[in-house]
């Protein structure tokens, strides 16, 4: 029978599964997967070799989860091991185990996914782009069951596109609280997950249950509530835990892929409870904060045997995938496990064959600076010569001038310098403060901070 059931059970898992991943990314990293027995509320799965094992933990965590709701197997504890006990095979760190950093033990089963173990704050990399979500963050940490807190952050409503870290920080949020707080009740509740509880419930004809459920937490942590626009019941049930926790002064934590206000199909009434606390975007890093992130990444446990990569590797991998911090991890895994699997050292031919096979384009290491100039002149509705040459301090010259320098340094591997020599022979420190000037500007204007990343997403 049990046989029978751990097979039937990561059918209707990769059922879920192929609605999110591609045909392709599903070929290479789910098949090859095998259940082997289900044990308890624990499905054990062994997988080929060490990279598909931590391609799945650190790429594919939260489409398991989401398909783990679909299922109706939320429940559900999934373990990967190995076969053959492959070297390099990362720890297996227990969903019960403390935050690195954190030397507190905790014996309560974790509210969060058994594949989130990862989001903790001290692996999460600040910039420019989310230094004051993640600050928020911090401050609702250290801020918890005090009175005298300076500003209310409650709900601290997290927005940006995906890939970005929402859940990692929200996530994050919850194991610091729990490290310090142990005896906290805390719920982590994905909006998808919750519409196939209410169905449920509504089926059983009785959610009064289900409500309660989630409003004696001292914690809750809503992750994709845009998702709630065409869910009316769900929405109802959101709203009633959501006023309930706010009425007894417990913190709520919300992520969106859009601000409160642009939350279309929301009711009116839900869409003010995310307003009164704190709202704190999340925008693509720049370049400066990528190559953090990949060398924060390259601390992991799993890369330190491997030989050291290159500064032009990381580089070249920085420029490429600029649109997301989970597009940025995937890309350094691949040409890891690439130059792993050729048994050679990162390099930087490695790294063009390792994204041309992921994402199917032609790499080149870097983008030409003449094509940066003249998509922003483009953009600035400004010709191309009165970019480079024109002398002026006016704004309509300047602003564009800026904003060429700073997308330069950020997809090219000119050096301040020769993007100076470009615009006149310009002093490599004129080129600095205008580069600076932008990402100030970014910070504290969102709307020109979005300009700015659209035209970075646009040059190739």
């Amino acid at each position: 029978m049990e046989s029978s059931q751990h097979e039937s059970q990561w059918e209707a898992l990769c059922l879920g599964l192929r609605e999110r991943l591609s045909p392709a990314s599903f070929h290479e990293w789910i098949e090859p997967c095998v259940p082997q027995r289900l044990e308890g509320n624990v499905l054990s799965i062994q997988v080929p070799n060490p990279s598909n094992r931590i391609w799945i933990e650190q790429q594919l965590a939260e489409e398991f989860h989401d398909a783990l709701g679909q299922a109706g197997l939320s429940h559900l504890k999934l373990v990967f091991s190995v076969a053959g006990n492959a070297k390099k095979t990362p720890p297996n760190k227990q969903s019960g185990s403390a935050p690195s950093g954190e030397q507190v033990a905790i014996e309560a089963p974790s509210p969060f996914p058994p594949l989130f173990h990862r989001y903790t704050l001290d692996r999460f990399v600040v910039g420019p782009g989310n230094q004051l979500a993640f600050s928020a963050a911090k401050a609702v940490v250290d801020n918890h069951g005090k009175s005298n807190a300076s500003f209310n952050m409650n709900p601290l409503f997290i927005y940006g596109g995906a890939g970005l870290g929402k859940t990692h920080l929200m996530i994050g949020i919850g194991q610091a609280l729990r490290v310090r707080h142990p005896h906290l009740a805390i719920a982590y509740l994905k909006v998808d997950v919750f519409f196939h509880e209410v169905t449920s419930a509504i089926k059983n004809r009785n959610t009064e249950p289900l409500r309660r459920k989630y409003q004696q937490n001292d914690v809750l942590l809503l992750d994709d509530v845009q998702t709630l626009r065409s869910m009316e019941r769900t929405q109802e049930e959101v709203f009633y835990i959501l006023e309930y926790l706010l009425q007894h002064g417990k913190q709520i934590v919300i992520t969106s892929d859009n601000a409160p206000q642009k939350l279309e199909g929301l009711h009116e009434r839900l869409i003010t409870r995310c307003k009164w606390g704190l709202t704190a975007d999340i925008q693509p890093p720049d370049f400066e904060t990528r190559i953090a992130i990949l060398k924060k990444k390259l601390e992991e446990e799993f890369f330190k045997d491997f030989p050291p990569v290159p500064e032009d590797v990381l580089a070249f991998i920085g420029h490429k995938a600029k649109g997301s911090v989970r597009d940025l991890e995937g890309l350094l895994n691949r040409v890891m496990f690439q130059s792993d699997f050729l048994k050679v050292s990162p390099s930087l031919e490695v790294a063009m064959n390792a994204f041309q096979g992921q994402s199917g384009q032609e790499a080149s290491a870097t983008v030409p600076l003449e094509r940066v100039f003249r998509m922003t002149a483009e953009t600035f509705n400004l010709s191309f010569t009165d970019l480079m040459k024109k002398k002026s301090r006016q704004q309509n010259v300047l602003l564009p001038r800026q904003v060429a320098m700073y997308l330069a340094r950020e997809l090219t591997a000119a050096s301040f310098a020769d993007i100076g020599r470009s615009f006149n022979n310009m002093h490599h420190s004129t080129v600095m403060n205008a580069i600076e000037s932008v990402k100030l500007r970014m910070g504290r204007d969102p709307d020109f901070h979005k300009t700015v990343h659209a035209l970075l997403n646009s040059i190739h």
